[in-house]
């Protein structure tokens, strides 16, 4: 898979080189969810492989944003949450000149659900503890 997709990621004052073959625009990603994201890849429609965390190791909190590279293009995007949750999504249009693309809470509903199984488990636990 060619990676010329994406040149540079930039959070929270961390910068990571992906490739810088002349991007067409920037795409600013911001976080408007109630989840932390640890992960963000991108890939060519329909490919089985992601490409590298764009994050690089950095969590994208909840109110941050991140400016990426991007070429003009149709991707497969997987967010990953610091649950170790997965939301993959499918044919994001990313094929902008400078604007911005926000993750909102129905944006990875899977993100909500394992919160309210979790939520669900934690209180099954204290109701049996206090037995």
């Amino acid at each position: 898979m060619s990676f010329a997709a994406l040149g540079m990621a930039t959070v929270a004052g961390c910068t990571a080189s992906v490739d810088t073959t002349g991007p067409d625009a920037t795409l600013q990603v911001q976080n408007a969810s109630d989840f932390s994201i640890v992960e963000i890849h991108v890939t060519s429609v329909g490919s089985s492989t992601w490409g590298p965390n764009l994050i690089s190791g950095d969590i994208l909190a909840p109110g941050e944003s991140m400016t990426i590279d991007v070429n003009c293009d149709t991707y497969d995007a997987l967010l990953v949450d610091s649950d170790g949750v997965d939301c993959q999504l499918h044919s994001v249009s990313l094929c902008f000149n400078n604007a911005s693309w926000v993750i909102q809470n129905n944006t990875c509903s899977v993100f909500g659900a394992a919160k309210a199984q979790r939520e669900a488990a934690a209180k099954a636990a204290a109701g049996s503890a206090a037995q």
